[in-house]
């Protein structure tokens, strides 16, 4: 199951993805990522992707995510912050980040609050681990 916010006036996208995530599922959350993207206008254009309870039902399922981090270079986002329960998936993201390059305007939390702040802010001010 997939949940899709605009906030036109901070220029932010917010989603979340819960539960087992088949390859059909994570398609159709892109279509609808796609078009609600290109509502959004503006130099300063993040989202804040909540994925703690994200479970991909196969490793297809995670290499889908290449195509969010490909969709967000593309629309020239600022700053991505994912909010992650999971270190292994955590390790996924990274890899696919730096794969696409993204690696330059995301970051990965365990705690929404500060996820939330670095979106605002670019600065982290609490200390929480923060995931690879």
């Amino acid at each position: 199951m997939f949940q899709i916010k605009l906030d036109k006036l901070n220029t932010l996208i917010e989603f979340s993805i819960e539960g087992l995530v088949q390859v059909d599922e994570m398609k159709q959350f892109l279509a609808e990522l796609r078009r609600s993207a290109v509502t959004l206008t503006g130099s300063d254009l993040k989202i804040f992707a909540d994925m703690r309870k994200f479970r991909p039902a196969s490793p297809n399922v995670v290499e889908e995510v290449r195509e969010v981090h490909e969709l967000a270079k593309t629309m020239g986002v600022r700053r991505l912050a994912t909010v992650l329960e999971s270190e292994v998936l955590a390790l996924h993201m990274s890899r696919l980040a730096r794969e696409t390059g993204a690696d330059k305007f995301i970051r990965r939390f365990t705690d929404e609050q500060e996820a939330r702040e670095w979106l605002a802010t670019g600065e982290s001010l609490r200390k929480s681990r923060r995931l690879p």
